[in-house]
């Protein structure tokens, strides 16, 4: 019995300090106020991964024009039927990586990240441009 409870202060800190620092930052449905058409997002390790309810062709061309409407500097983009990947530089001159990758014909996950060591207010500013210019908001 003591052991259990000199536990649980260890346990509820492992589980608010993975809140906190977004490793278990995971919403199912609308993605926590995300939006409609996000099925979820999680900020980990620098970078954010979201999964689109719309097919990897219309995520990537909306992903490529969330980074030209930002105007980000892309020096490289590659795609082919199931994955792409964008690099690009903000004005700034932080890195900015997008991969895309097929989920399934209706779902599609991105993940954002920017810096070096990841930026999460910045990738999740890209990550709801996309969602706008996906579902025309």
């Amino acid at each position: 019995m003591i052991r259990a409870k000199s536990l649980m202060p260890v346990l509820m800190c492992l589980f608010l300090g993975a809140c906190t620092t977004g490793g278990a930052l995971f919403g199912v449905g609308a993605g926590l106020g995300a939006g409609v058409g996000v099925i979820g997002y999680q900020y980990y390790e620098g970078g954010v991964t979201v999964i689109y309810q719309a097919p990897m062709k219309d995520t990537w061309n909306g992903t490529l024009k969330a980074v030209k409407y930002m105007k980000f500097e892309i020096w490289s983009s590659d795609q082919d039927q199931t994955s792409g990947k964008i690099e690009a530089y903000r004005a700034d001159g932080k890195p900015v990586t997008i991969y895309l990758e097929y989920e399934s014909p209706r779902q599609t996950e991105v993940k954002i990240r920017v810096g070096y060591l990841g930026d999460r207010d910045a990738a999740m500013a890209i990550k709801e441009k996309i969602r706008k210019i996906l579902f025309k908001e």
